[in-house]
């Protein structure tokens, strides 16, 4: 359905509205993708802030700026991501998954269950 470093737009029952996520690829040994969120406003530990336009696949910001939140992995399944409609929207490249791993190194934010998902992940994408 969905690849590592995939930019997917579905609807999101936190903020109520469409969101977009950068896909980190499945959780081994079921079909639950793991995804990380995407905004355009920052402000949190967590938020890993870049250029407009550096992601492809997103509409301009309001802010002039990107941010992938690197606090909280989303978990969702291929049901619950059809019914969200789920969409591919762009892919990123390995430049941008190497600045996102410096930064999930440096980052105090997440927890002991989400550090390895999400390093691992970014790792397995710069193979």
């Amino acid at each position: 359905m969905f690849e590592p470093g995939d930019v997917v737009r579905f609807h999101s029952a936190n903020a109520g509205k469409v969101k977009f996520h950068l896909c980190l690829g499945e959780n081994t040994g079921n079909v639950t993708y793991l995804f990380l969120n995407i905004n355009s406003k920052t402000g949190f530990a967590g938020d890993c802030v870049l250029e407009d336009g550096k992601i492809p696949g997103l509409p301009k910001s309001k802010t002039g700026c990107t941010v992938v939140s690197i606090s909280k992995v989303i978990r969702r399944n291929s049901e619950k991501l059809s019914l969200l409609g789920a969409v591919k929207t762009g892919k990123i490249d390995k430049e941008l998954v190497g600045e996102l791993l410096a930064f999930a190194n440096t980052t105090k934010v997440l927890s002991d269950i989400d550090r390895p998902l999400v390093l691992d992940s970014l790792e397995a994408m710069l193979s």
